[in-house]
């Protein structure tokens, strides 16, 4: 046998190893499943390692004795799939099998996935969340988040959604959030994430943060402290203006901090910050505003705009809608 071929036969039965220890997983999908069963019908010699790999793991004494990996049986493929004729199993122990048990037992640990965890609040809710890294999430008001503290990553899911992170260092475990079309990359940081129906803004308090595009990973900018980008969904541009640390995360203090922003985004934030719903008409979503909100009272804050800008508010069962005079 050549050493290409040596090398591939190794290859094989550590794919075929990951294969059992991902079958044995008590959160298996229909998924893996389809994915396996591909995978066995590449080439017959996919079958001969995973029959091997199978009947090593129900015979080791290594394995049988480890309280870390599980003893259940491996799902049978055979109930979801005809399996092929005549493929016998071999049970000698050669170098690529041995490393099968190797990709078995030290794999493992790391092929269990991690479960997921949803955050959400209510409109007129935050909350405080501390992951089990330490890293500090503030939530704001009608959001909601999912967090996967994996192994070699930190990986939370936003959408419709704003929330301050806090990140505690950990240059091995990179800290990565999925907004939007977008994805925020950190060590160890602070900034402030907001994500509307249309449109996503970072902005960093300490540290430093790359921001890239899901689909076009070189396609990105990198922020430091007192920085900010938004993206709009419209015209996918991303556009890096200063911002002031004292006011990008205000909110976490009972404040909003305006600089000639339009009345639909002002309206999106209350309606986070209140338990009603606030909306704009057409004509007065692009009016523009500037300036500083406390959000003490709904109805205060109401006629506060109502005093600096030309709009009247309606109440309604459907919440406040803001329409121009």
């Amino acid at each position: 046998m050549t050493q290409d071929a040596v090398i591939k036969d190794e290859e094989i039965a550590a794919q075929a190893a990951a294969w059992v220890v991902r079958l044995r997983a008590d959160d298996v999908a229909i998924a893996d499943i389809d994915a396996a069963t591909a995978w066995l019908d590449q080439d017959p010699a996919h079958r001969r390692a995973f029959d091997e790999a199978e009947g090593l793991w129900a015979a080791s004494d290594v394995l049988n004795d480890r309280s870390d990996v599980q003893a259940a049986s491996v799902i049978d493929l055979s109930a979801h799939r005809e399996r092929r004729k005549g493929l016998g199993r071999r049970w000698m122990v050669v170098p690529a099998m041995a490393a099968a048990i190797a990709a078995a037992i030290f794999l493992g640990p790391l092929l269990q996935t991690a479960p997921t965890v949803i955050y959400s609040t209510a409109p007129g809710e935050t909350r405080t969340v501390t992951l089990d890294d330490g890293s500090r999430l503030q939530i704001n008001g009608g959001s909601t988040l999912s967090v996967k503290m994996e192994r070699g990553r930190r990986l939370v899911h936003m959408d419709q959604a704003e929330a301050t992170f806090d990140v505690a260092h950990d240059a091995g475990r990179p800290f990565l959030i999925d907004v939007g079309e977008s994805q925020v990359r950190v060590v160890g940081t602070a900034f402030n994430i907001r994500r509307s129906a249309d449109d996503t803004q970072v902005a960093v308090l300490r540290g430093v943060v790359e921001v890239s595009d899901l689909k076009q990973p070189a396609r990105r900018v990198r922020l430091t402290v007192g920085q900010s980008v938004q993206r709009d969904d419209a015209d996918d541009r991303m556009t890096v203006t200063p911002v002031d640390v004292r006011t990008a995360a205000a909110w976490t203090q009972g404040r909003r901090a305006y600089d000639d922003r339009p009345l639909r985004e002002i309206a999106a934030d209350l309606s986070r910050a209140f338990a009603t719903p606030v909306t704009v008409a057409p004509n007065a979503a692009n009016l523009r505003f500037s300036g500083t909100l406390v959000l003490d009272d709904e109805a205060a804050v109401i006629g506060r705009l109502e005093r600096f800008l030309p709009i009247k508010a309606t109440r309604g069962p459907q919440g406040v809608r803001l329409e121009r005079r």
